[in-house]
């Protein structure tokens, strides 16, 4: 069975949140930051959430090494920085998510199994 139901965004939702963010970035005196940084702070953020992964997901882990199980505050950091990069390149997020989205829903997908 196929689901008919379209999912929908409300208009401005992310353009709103990239909105906040930037002027967030401005009080806090971030808005001078190069594209080069923002995408080490990227990628910072995203090994952060990967550690906080590890916990939840009970790897393999240092036992003498504190790990913080923040997964939900480490994504909410990799957000920010995506919107970052976005908004130091000039790129309305929204627009481009909703066509990228537009292209996605084209497309079937199905699980396939693996012949090893």
């Amino acid at each position: 069975m196929t689901n008919t139901k379209q999912t929908t965004l409300n208009p401005n939702t992310i353009r709103h949140l990239q909105n906040y963010i930037a002027a967030k970035a401005e009080e806090r005196g971030f808005a001078d930051e190069t594209l080069h940084e923002r995408l080490v702070l990227l990628m910072e953020e995203v090994g952060e959430l990967a550690k906080a992964c590890r916990k939840v997901s009970h790897m393999n882990v240092d036992v003498n090494r504190e790990i913080h199980n923040h997964v939900g505050e480490e994504i909410a950091d990799v957000l920010n920085m995506i919107f970052a990069v976005g908004i130091e390149l000039g790129v309305d997020i929204e627009s481009e998510f909703l066509d990228k989205e537009s292209e996605v829903d084209k497309r079937h997908y199905q699980r396939v199994e693996s012949h090893q």
